[in-house]
């Protein structure tokens, strides 16, 4: 269990949105968040997020719990801080903690080479097992990939953020949101602004992300193709199944 809501409500201007949640993601599932208009499914995002609080009556013994701490992503929208940036100097800041990481990892291996304390050898091995989950080894690769599959160019990479219409502007939020590779990757309708080649291509690429995803979207087709539990949300009640949408 990665993460798990028990009992308690969530709620939205004074008004309860879903009450006794029982809520749990495992490992490295893929969920859909489903539910009629209006029911409270990004309320609902919200919540895991940590942007709303889960609201517990006296006696309620659960609450949220985690395993570990672990990275939750969540696409907003957002302001960029400087919209004369380069639009890659803008999405490598997303690889900061790589490069800082590489940076130590390099000290260290001249450390050790002159003096190969346990202390030293032992944060060295920590510090390489994270780098390679974080993906710290193909971060190139990863970056070159999604650029082009969202369909930007090498000359729109040297633009300033200025220069890119509003949904442009999502898809770079959403390109630094998938390269900084959160444990639980959290999107509200992923597939807005997207053309069906992107779509498809997101379709395989969170099939196969190695961590959670839990996803809220109209588009039943992507969610067939992407969830294998799906969560209902129905008069206030959240229910689990095990399956795609079809199913």
């Amino acid at each position: 269990m990665l993460y798990q809501i028990s009992g308690g409500s969530v709620a939205y201007a004074d008004k309860v949105i879903i009450k006794d949640i029982n809520f749990e993601i495992r490992n490295t599932e893929k969920i859909a968040v489903v539910g009629r208009n209006g029911c409270g499914k990004t309320t609902f995002l919200k919540l895991i997020t940590g942007e709303l609080d889960l609201e517990k009556r006296d006696s309620d013994a659960g609450g949220i719990s985690t395993a570990g701490n672990p990275v939750i992503g969540y696409l907003r929208q957002m302001a960029f801080e400087d919209n004369e940036i380069l639009l890659t100097d803008e999405i490598r800041k997303v690889f900061k903690p790589i490069l800082e990481m590489k940076k130590r990892m390099e000290q260290l291996l001249s450390e050790i080479e002159e003096n190969p304390e346990d202390a030293k050898v032992s944060e060295y091995s920590a510090l390489e097992e994270r780098f390679t989950y974080l993906g710290g080894y193909r971060y190139e690769k990863d970056y070159e990939m999604i650029i082009s599959k969202f369909g930007f160019t090498k000359e729109d990479e040297m633009k300033k953020l200025s220069e890119f219409s509003g949904g442009q502007r999502t898809k770079i939020a959403f390109i630094k949101l998938l390269l900084s590779k959160p444990d639980i990757l959290l999107l509200d309708e992923p597939t807005n602004h997207l053309d069906i080649s992107t779509i498809s291509w997101l379709e395989g690429y969170l099939k196969e992300y190695p961590r959670a995803v839990v996803v809220v979207s109209h588009d039943r087709m992507f969610l067939d193709r992407t969830a294998d539990v799906v969560y209902e949300i129905e008069h206030q009640k959240i229910k689990r199944y095990v399956g795609n949408y079809t199913h």
